[in-house]
């Protein structure tokens, strides 16, 4: 019974590692790779960084209302909602754009989302390529430093509402 288990455990190691093969870009096209991925990043950035401000302007309706009306819910939970869910998948657009660029234009393979509201497996999957291409990532990185901030701003909202619930 173990040697079954075992085996098992072993084939689905090994077929795991199948899937996350890495292609890498061709030489020819690493220079037009580079030019693609950071114009989706720039035109995206402003895109995702309103995003985020439009989540935290709903935010900070959600906690007055909460402040004038008393505690509710419903407005409690949207606002965590909002920072542990909406504000991280804030950019997740410009990855799935990245990703697909990558996939279809580069790869030559189908376009396979991943099923996640993250986009960490997605920059795990699209790191090698920027890197072995140096793609500029000063512009992803400011997204998530913004996130966080504003994750925090709604963090505060939170304990504000939390006083008031009974």
């Amino acid at each position: 019974m173990k040697k079954i288990f075992l085996i098992l455990f072993i084939l689905i190691l090994t077929s795991l590692s199948a899937f996350a093969e890495y292609k890498p870009i061709p030489k020819n096209l690493s220079k037009q790779y580079k030019k693609e991925m950071e114009y989706i990043i720039n035109t995206e950035y402003p895109k995702a960084i309103k995003n985020v401000d439009e989540y935290i302007k709903n935010a900070k309706n959600l906690r007055d209302n909460v402040l004038k009306n008393g505690f509710n819910l419903e407005n409690y939970i949207n606002l965590t909602l909002i920072s542990e869910v909406c504000i991280p998948a804030a950019d997740l657009d410009l990855y799935a754009k990245l990703m697909k660029v990558t996939q279809e234009k580069y790869l030559g393979t189908k376009y396979q989302p991943l099923g996640t509201d993250s986009t960490n497996p997605i920059y795990e999957y699209l790191y090698p390529y920027i890197k072995d291409n140096n793609v500029n990532q000063n512009k992803l990185t400011k997204i998530i430093l913004y996130e966080n901030k504003q994750i925090k701003i709604i963090e505060e909202y939170i304990k504000q509402v939390e006083k008031l619930r009974p």
